[in-house]
């Protein structure tokens, strides 16, 4: 299989980048996101940079995981990877490619692309945003406004929830299943020589405890203050931040650790998170998650015995594989049984496919 990286390039008026193949070379006279081949050792987001210095002698910044496509040109498997990224500058000069273009995005469906970036060309279009392109900015301000209010409440609910319940979930026990989880997580992060562990909901610091116990080097981060100073009590190392905007560099990490905390996240706003997990793992690295599904829900739970009552969004199995395999390769999916009734716990556990 062959890695190769494609930049979805937006300049300051919110065009994107496109170019035509010349000919002699593949998918001549086809249009394509421009990008090139990984070599060894290489991040995407580094191809990337220096595909489109030497193809089209302009700077880029990528910013953003977009989408994974493998297409198969006869016997040839290409892995094509996607980054949303920002023209930085740079008067293009082509090389590989005999024309360029700034498109708007409605545009995109008079070109006839390479078969691999169809994919990404779909998934441009089908945006939502992408369909506002004749609503005046202001309202598609307003709207974004509006869900980022909405987001906020989300979040402080969270914290306040959390914050009251600190000292309670610190000494509740650990309940039988979750230690088995936890135990064959242990053993997955040994197999996989992981060292280093980003624990995000963290909570009081039991599992993150766990694992440094067990001599992994481990991080935690957790939006609540009052779970981060009984982190910190504990002797780890601990932060408070959210995760959708995980303060830590590409690649930081070789796993990451999310026992029922991105149940907390409105389903509009999981590409989000998703998005910072892959962007701070390494490539190949272990992604741990684990969900209370089985049912859909995405709001206020009404059940629950919180106060402030916390957000809960729930999947059915089926959804919330589609869903992951956007983003990770699923290297094992099971449930346990919660009770008649309730929502069952789904484990899931993924891999970082850039590599």
């Amino acid at each position: 299989m062959i890695q190769v990286a494609a930049a979805i390039i937006e300049n300051e008026q919110g065009r994107i980048l496109i170019a035509r193949k010349r000919t002699g070379k593949p998918q001549a006279d086809m249009w394509e996101f421009p990008g090139g081949k990984l070599e060894a050792g290489e991040t995407p987001q580094e191809c990337l940079k220096r595909e489109l210095r030497e193809e089209m002698q302009i700077n880029i910044e990528p910013y953003a995981w977009f989408g994974t496509n493998d297409h198969h040109y006869g016997e040839k498997h290409i892995r094509l990877i996607a980054y949303k990224a920002r023209f930085i500058g740079g008067a293009i000069k082509l090389t590989d490619h005999d024309e360029f273009r700034w498109v708007d995005l409605h545009e995109l469906g008079e070109y006839t692309f390479a078969p691999a970036d169809v994919k990404f060309v779909e998934m441009l279009m089908a945006d939502k945003r992408a369909m506002k392109g004749d609503e005046p900015l202001g309202e598609v301000v307003a709207e974004t406004e509006e869900n980022n209010e909405e987001l906020l409440d989300v979040k402080s609910t969270l914290r306040q929830a959390y914050d009251n319940h600190a000292d309670l979930r610190n000494s509740a026990e650990l309940e039988g299943w979750k230690a088995d989880e936890r135990d064959h997580v242990l053993d997955v992060f040994r197999s996989h020589h992981v060292r280093s562990i980003l624990e995000i909901g963290a909570g009081p610091g039991r599992d993150s405890l766990f694992f440094k116990e067990h001599g992994f080097d481990i991080t935690a981060v957790d939006l609540s203050e009052e779970m981060v100073r009984l982190c910190k009590e504990k002797g780890l190392r601990a932060r408070v931040m959210d995760f959708y905007h995980l303060d830590f560099a590409d690649c930081s990490f070789d796993a990451v650790y999310a026992m029922n905390c991105l149940l907390h996240v409105p389903k509009a706003q999981l590409h989000v998170v998703l998005t910072e997990i892959k962007r701070i793992l390494k490539p190949s690295g272990i992604f741990y998650l684990g969900l209370y599904g089985g049912m859909s829900t995405d709001g206020i739970w009404e059940q629950d015995s919180y106060k402030p009552k916390r957000y809960f969004a729930m999947y059915p199995d089926e959804e919330i594989e589609r869903i992951i395999k956007g983003y990770f390769q699923i290297e094992d999916f099971h449930t346990r049984f919660m009770g008649e009734g309730n929502p069952h716990f789904q484990a899931i556990l993924l891999r970082n496919y850039i590599s």
